[in-house]
């Protein structure tokens, strides 16, 4: 349990509007009927907007977030799945659809309790002697009441999934999976991916209508931020089911009201500060180098990490809450990822540059590399530059910025980014709402060489701590040095051999293409040359008068054709043949190469 010495003062900040609560209906069997035509009006309305030219990205996103929490269910998370995809929406649509986390209704009370009795087994009175009259939180799916459980005398947030939600998500994927099958088959915008968007709302749906996947979360978590001297709740397994999540209540101050309290009253935000022994610039630290931690060490990192979910204690310590969107990375995604990081630490910009091209999910196969990377390192060179200027916005200096600027160069070669970045990049854009007020004047460069530097320490503490003398000690660490590096150079060029091979056999690809494509342009002319010679020559020496039938224009061209003796024609005939035996041989053979390369571009 969290130490009551760190529990700060209070800090209130006040609300202008206090949740709605909404009555619970069940799912309307006219639910997807509805859905579509709300989907086809914001669909005319965007369109005429577009067409009229008077529709930006903030006023589309606008428009999008307004239809999506009007249907509610599984669209709100298919919203917040696309304010990732910064590399196909302008930046603003997707800070519109990133407001969908805060618009969402609770559900009454008493079917809340209903829910908790069902789940349990029991009457509330049986497990809580007190449980509040009305949620202090809500999300898209569920709400959170405080309580205090009767048997262990403690006070707890205990989130309940809202009603009928499974029925609802249940249908909107149905008519989702049927949007994605229509947009395959007009194959509108195919680097969309849609298929793998889908996919990945299916396993948002799985894990939200789920607590156990947050319960096992929150337990790893909870081990994983010890040792970065970030308070985790407590999960309460006895008390947790797949409807009812139930963990230690944080007496606290969410950075959310000390962002409210910033922008209305700083000095008593100041007062508060001293009160509590909170340095802001320390806290900023905490969370930056906490979350490159769990990004780059733990592979395991709390993917919505906005001031909701960051709760401020004395002596400038830190709790996190709500792990419904912990993510890992893969692997060896991971460790391109992580190079690409300690290139931008060692101001490495080629480098940097080349492994954000290896980062995407393709490359098209008329990419010009070297421009690319030239528009790469003079954008990453002038994102360096301004961390030094201590004057400038944050959001100027922010990594958010220098991510966004890659992906309008790449996306302006038509390049896609993978969904591993979009998470890790959701990540660190959410925490940048609060550095904003903690830490303006960061240099990120400088950052990202303290949490190296950092890493390496404690990499050396772990190996200190072994039984081996200091000599087998630096021998070892100096093997271990070069295993990494060759690691790193094995990963690296692996992948690059890989991309230069896609990017081949599309290069191939459109050469045997066109190829053919003349191959078959020679063997039409050729064949029809043939049906020409034939009749010329069953005019000319056999007498049937076929000529006659194609008309006086057709027939008076081919009878002004020279008179041929039989031997000519025969050597003609001879040289068709072989002509046209070869054109096949041609055909068969660039048939087999295409197939060949595909097969070595496979094996690479």
């Amino acid at each position: 349990m969290l130490s009551p010495g760190l529990t700060p003062t209070r800090l209130d900040a006040s609300r202008t509007a206090g949740i709605v609560t909404v009555p619970v209906l069940p799912v309307s069997r006219l639910r997807t009927l509805t859905t579509l035509l709300a989907l086809l009006r914001l669909g005319s309305r965007l369109a005429f907007g577009r067409m009229r030219g008077t529709l930006g990205g903030e006023q589309a996103g606008i428009m999008v977030r307004g239809t999506f929490e009007h249907l509610g269910g599984l669209w709100l998370k298919a919203g917040q799945l696309l304010s990732l995809r910064v590399d196909l929406f302008p930046k603003p649509f997707c800070q519109q659809l990133a407001l969908l986390q805060n618009r969402s209704y609770a559900f009454p009370t008493p079917v809340a309790r209903q829910i908790v009795e069902l789940e349990l087994g029991g009457r509330i009175e049986d497990y809580f002697d007190e449980f509040g009259a009305e949620p202090f939180a809500v999300a898209s799916i569920g709400q959170v009441y405080r309580a205090r459980l009767r048997q262990e005398q403690i006070y707890v947030a205990v989130k309940i999934q809202k009603p009928f939600s499974n029925e609802l998500f249940a249908r909107d994927l149905v008519l989702i999976r049927w949007l994605v099958r229509v947009l395959r088959f007009f194959r509108f915008r195919t680097h969309m991916r849609w298929d793998l968007g889908f996919n990945e709302l299916s396993e948002v749906m799985k894990e939200e209508l789920n607590y156990y996947y947050e319960a096992s979360a929150l337990r790893r978590m909870r081990k994983a931020l010890r040792g970065h001297r970030i308070y985790v709740p407590r999960l309460f397994k006895r008390y947790s089911t797949r409807r009812v999540l139930v963990t230690e209540f944080i007496h606290a101050v969410l950075m959310s009201d000390y962002i409210k309290v910033a922008d209305d009253d700083p000095d008593r935000l100041e007062v508060w500060l001293r009160e509590n022994n909170v340095k802001p610039r320390k806290v900023a630290r905490r969370l930056i180098q906490s979350m490159y931690r769990q990004l780059f060490e733990n592979n395991l990192f709390h993917g919505d990490l906005h001031p909701g979910n960051i709760v401020l204690l004395r002596n400038s310590r830190v709790a996190l809450i709500d792990f419904g969107s912990t993510s890992f990375t893969e692997r060896e995604y991971l460790q391109k990822f992580v190079m690409f990081v300690r290139a931008l630490a060692t101001r490495n910009y080629a480098k940097a540059a080349d492994l954000s091209m290896l980062l995407t999910a393709s490359l098209p196969n008329n990419l010009d590399v070297d421009q690319v990377k030239e528009d790469l390192v003079r954008a990453l060179r002038s994102w360096a530059t301004r961390t030094l200027v201590s004057q400038l916005p944050y959001h100027e200096k922010s990594m958010d910025n220098v991510t966004i600027e890659i992906v309008r160069i790449l996306v302006g070669c038509r390049c896609t980014m993978e969904w591993g970045w979009l998470r890790i990049h959701r990540a660190l854009t959410t925490l940048d709402t609060s550095l904003v007020y903690l830490y303006r004047d960061v240099n990120y460069t400088r950052m990202l060489q303290s949490y190296f530097e950092h890493a390496e320490r404690r990499r050396l503490r772990a190996m200190v701590k072994t039984t081996l003398p200091l000599q087998v000690l630096g021998s070892y660490d100096t093997q271990l040095r070069i295993q990494e590096r060759l690691n790193e150079y094995t990963l690296f060029q692996s992948t690059l051999v890989r991309r230069h091979a896609q990017v081949f056999r599309g290069s191939m690809s459109k050469i045997s293409a066109v190829a053919r494509a003349i191959v078959q342009l020679l063997s039409a002319l050729i064949t029809l040359t043939g049906v020409i010679g034939a009749v010329v020559f069953v005019d000319q020496h056999v007498r049937l008068e076929v000529v006659d039938w194609m008309g006086p224009q057709i027939s008076g061209w081919l009878r002004g054709m020279p008179t041929l003796d039989f031997s000519v024609w025969i050597v003609l005939v001879v040289a068709y043949v072989y002509f046209f035996a070869t054109l096949v041989k041609l055909r068969r053979r660039l048939r087999f190469r295409d197939a060949g390369v595909h097969e070595k571009v496979a094996a690479v």
